[in-house]
């Protein structure tokens, strides 16, 4: 059986290095550093067994060190021949509840090697840190001195939101959990599409870990991914190559802009429906007093339209005309807007009231008339000579 004292001594320990793409700059950006153990057999032994052991040992500052030390002689060859390649180092979280400046400092062994603390990425799972106070201390004093911050498997287990104002990372990592199939899980899209926006307003970058498969690398790139790792791209190396990634960059980016096309053309399909109806209702519609008995006038028209979900009319002080034409049974406690209630603060009369075409598409929302997602197209209409907005809600 093998014994970690044992690994630790004989330094019996190797470093996987796994590539880190930039899909917008199209561009090796780093590489993260993963340890492994080699057994007496010549087999390799797994990070979580080699850390579960070390734990039990008490010798995980130990193995954490040393595993860094590892990880920057073996990165100095890859940065001499790409300077601006960055290498991600794991760093045990857990450690940093009892930090203390200089204690777990590695910068002489970057000094002697001429590797600028700018090109390391120290990468923190926060949730595993029970010190705030020290977590801020670790990340200031590792900040101040040049090196780079990522959060990593950001989204599982107990991330935390109020901490990004206390590690600000640079980068923010994506877990898997949330990565995976995310090209045919809705909820998953908008959790990753969320991250994104709120890495860029807090000025980090998203990466998204864990990618096996072109559909996960092109759709997380849609929502506003900017770096990608994961067995696609390699799986860790001892050497790693990536003498192709400007081609997988490539299909990435084809992937991501047939997506783009593709919400383009569902968009106009939409739109064009709208427009049909739009035509119909002027056509069954020419005064208030038909809005009275519109429900037999014009539910019957729709009766094939089977993804509108309700039709309402909005006068142009944003309020409703008439009561709303639903399609769809409510679900629980939702219901539909009614005759006079304001629509003001609503996008879709908002942007429609300011559009130069007289029309606007939403982007999907969850309708408080039935609870199903949906999107709303509104388009400027003319009863008698007064304008009005005319609202489809479409089924998602």
């Amino acid at each position: 059986m093998e014994r970690i004292q044992e690994i630790l001594a004989d330094k019996r320990l190797v470093i996987h290095f796994q590539p880190i793409l930039s899909v917008r700059g199209r561009t090796f950006f780093g590489v993260e550093a993963l340890v492994r153990g080699i057994a007496s057999d010549d087999t390799i032994l797994p990070p979580s067994w080699l850390f579960q052991e070390a734990t039990k040992a008490g010798l995980n500052v130990e193995l954490d060190r040393l595993a860094r030390r590892l990880a920057i002689e073996a990165f100095y060859p890859l940065w001499q021949q790409n300077k601006r390649l960055l290498l991600f180092v794991n760093f045990e979280s857990k450690l940093i509840d009892s930090f203390e400046p200089g204690r777990y400092l590695f910068d002489g062994l970057l000094s002697h090697y001429g590797i600028p603390f700018s090109n390391i990425v120290l990468e923190i799972k926060e949730d595993e840190v029970k010190d705030t106070e020290r977590l801020q201390e670790f990340c200031t004093h590792y900040r101040g001195l040049g090196f780079n911050i990522a959060l990593d498997d950001f989204g599982i287990g107990n991330s935390s939101f109020d901490r990004l104002g206390v590690v600000r990372p640079d980068i923010i990592k994506i877990d898997r959990s949330l990565v995976a199939d995310i090209d045919t899980n809705y909820i998953h899209q908008e959790i990753v599409r969320a991250i994104c926006r709120m890495s860029t307003n807090i000025g980090a970058i998203a990466l998204a870990e864990g990618i096996e498969k072109l559909e996960e690398a092109g759709y997380s790139q849609h929502l506003g991914v900017t770096l990608i790792q994961g067995f696609w791209t390699s799986r860790p190396t001892v050497h790693p190559v990536c003498d192709n990634f400007k081609d997988k960059i490539d299909r990435i980016k084809s992937h991501s802009d047939a997506l783009q096309s593709e919400l383009y053309l569902h968009d106009e399909g939409l739109r064009h429906q709208a427009e049909s109806v739009c035509t119909q209702f002027n056509e069954r519609i020419t005064s208030m007093d038909d809005l009275v008995s519109w429900e037999k006038t014009i539910k019957p028209m729709l009766e094939n339209e089977s993804n509108i979900e309700a039709l309402y009319l909005i006068n142009s002080s944003a309020r409703q005309v008439g009561p709303t034409l639903l399609m769809r049974k409510t679900r629980s406690f939702f219901e539909p807007m009614r005759e006079g209630c304001d629509h003001s603060r609503k996008e879709y009369y908002s942007r429609t009231i300011d559009s130069m075409n007289s029309f606007h598409l939403t982007g999907n929302y969850v309708s408080l008339a039935t609870g199903n997602l949906c999107c709303t197209y509104a388009r400027k209409i003319e009863m008698g000579e007064n304008p009005y907005i005319l609202c489809i809600d479409f089924i998602r």
